[in-house]
């Protein structure tokens, strides 16, 4: 008779031989594959994480977690400092337009794309920062402020949200029109639970497809009213062909991640133990420069107990403080404290130590700029110890997280709300399709494409690194616009401007002298143009 398992199966002498190799080298401690799954030592024992879904990693700690890292943004110099280099790096207070319709897509001539591109860049220009503030819901900012809000938000709280409003009760030519929202706002209704459908907020399908977003009227904080306790519902899309009208702007790293996480929490520990650290040194620092010292009696009761009486010695000792309080013991401006009979203040003698304070606050400093994606030298305005080379590789690195964080604002606020607006253009007549081209509700991204110009990237060394642009464009590596868009600016407008500046020096009789560089360290631009007209002149 065979042994058996419990659903019948026949146990082979395969099985017994694997059982008995399992028994004779069982996964202890001492031998675990993976020392990282140990749950003994110094460092592992009481290293055990939860291993939860990214909805349950967050959404409970969410609010403990953004209050104190805007708290960090609000207080702390260092945290500060690192909020506005990351939104003025990356926004500034405009983003220009380069709209590059797809002239292929639209089965155009380039001739019409490109034309068609100069036209919504001049309306999006006004429309976006003219002095009416068209763009915004409240009429307050511009286009480019709005941005600059948004990505404040991303980096304080891990996420920004936006609705796309239609005002169309105001006296202005286009009527689409941006909210910014707090993400505090956004929550279940009625402090409903979460759900498989419902969560932090966001209203998802079977196949976990955001549809529908529930948003208080008011900051649950705000006192006064009942807006704070009335939530609305909004869809995602504000019309069957897909019109944005929730803008839901974070990074999702993980699968099933409903909200937006803030890299503020990975550097949060470090900048309270920071903080504290140093407010306990400036407070020994401002001690030790406050009290230069003490006056002290030995005429306290110990020491005249035999000459006096009890009452004798309360006399004297109000005599002298109203005594000392009219005629106070200053030494260079600095007052010295009067101590009461027999008293005594034993100061600490040696000074603390703090000439480890500055390589100390260096090496936090660097770990929590790698934390936040910004260097060193931008967050702390040290280049004490910076050459060339460490802040060019520095530049690198920052400026890939710049482009990083831009391209989240680009996809998820910017562009969205471009073909919002884009849409309302040409359904109003202000922009017209090319002939031959489709309707704009047939191919919007195609109508829509084109890239966005942010804050210029700047120059360390402006010799080294204009040559270095200039021999890419002459290998064909780069573009001009390229090198342009890098700076914050466009090139058929500096071509322009120089075309103008060179035909006013021809006028004035002025050597045409426009830069003194040329591609790869050679002849200067103005020389090279000048060859460069000899030899077409000759026969």
């Amino acid at each position: 008779m065979s042994l058996t398992y419990a659903d019948g199966r026949p146990i082979t002498a395969d099985d017994v031989r694997r059982a008995r190799a399992q028994a004779s080298t069982p996964v202890n401690e001492l031998n675990r594959p993976h020392q990282a799954a140990s749950r003994h030592g110094t460092f592992m024992s009481q290293w055990r994480p939860s291993l939860r879904s990214a909805d349950a990693d967050w959404l409970n700690d969410r609010d403990m977690s953004v209050a104190r890292a805007r708290d960090t943004s609000r207080n702390d110099p260092i945290g500060g400092a690192a909020l506005h280099r990351r939104i003025n790096s990356t926004v500034g207070f405009h983003w220009r337009l380069s709209s590059k319709p797809n002239a292929r897509a639209l089965g155009i001539s380039f001739e019409a794309a490109l034309e068609l591109g100069r036209q919504i860049e001049s309306k999006w220009k006004y429309y976006a920062s003219g002095v009416h503030f068209q763009a915004d819901a409240t009429r307050k900012l511009t286009f480019g402020q709005l941005l600059r809000m948004s990505a404040a938000h991303i980096f304080q709280d891990g996420e920004a949200v936006g609705l796309v409003e239609w005002a169309g009760d105001e006296p202005t030519l286009y009527k689409t029109r941006l909210r910014v929202v707090d993400p505090d706002r956004l929550s279940n209704p009625n402090g409903k639970p979460d759900s498989d459908r419902l969560r932090g907020g966001v209203e998802t399908n079977a196949h976990d497809v955001p549809i529908g977003y529930w948003i208080r009227e008011g900051h649950p904080s705000d006192l006064g009213g009942r807006a704070n306790m009335v939530w609305h519902r909004w869809d995602r899309f504000a019309t069957p062909a897909g019109r944005p009208q929730v803008l839901h702007a974070f990074d999702q790293l993980r699968a099933g991640q409903t909200r937006g996480v803030t890299r503020l929490v990975q550097a949060l520990k470090a900048f309270r133990a920071f903080g504290k650290y140093t407010d306990h040194t400036l407070e020994a620092a401002a001690l030790n420069a406050l009290f230069l010292g003490f006056v002290k009696s030995n005429a306290g009761p110990s020491a005249v107990k035999e000459g006096f009486e009890s009452d004798d010695v309360a006399a004297f000792a109000a005599e002298r403080e109203d005594f000392y309080a009219e005629n106070p013991v200053m030494v260079d401006g600095v007052q010295m404290q009067v101590l009461g009979l027999d008293d005594e203040v034993q100061m600490q003698t040696t000074a603390r130590d703090t000439s480890g304070f500055e390589g100390f606050s260096r090496s936090i400093l660097r770990l929590i700029s790698a934390s936040l994606g910004v260097t060193y030298e931008e967050l702390s305005m040290d280049f004490s110890q910076t050459n060339y080379s460490s802040a060019r590789a520095a530049m690198l690195i920052a400026w890939n997280e710049t482009l990083g964080f831009r391209e989240l604002l680009r996809i998820q606020i910017a562009q969205p709300f471009f073909v919002a607006w884009l849409e309302e253009a040409f359904d109003i007549g202000e922009l017209v399709p090319p002939p031959g081209a489709p309707d704009f509700h047939e191919a919007p991204d195609a109508y829509a494409d084109g890239r966005w110009i942010g804050p210029a990237r700047g120059y360390i060394d402006p010799t080294k690194e204009i040559d270095a642009a200039a021999a890419r464009i002459e290998a064909n590596i780069s573009t001009l616009e390229d090198e342009c868009a890098d700076q914050g600016g466009d090139w058929e407008e500096r071509l322009e401007q120089t075309a103008r500046e060179m035909r006013k020096k021809e006028e004035l009789g002025l050597p045409l002298t426009t830069a003194t560089h040329g591609p790869a360290g050679g002849a200067p631009l103005a020389q090279t143009a000048e060859q460069d007209r000899q030899r077409d002149a000759r026969p």
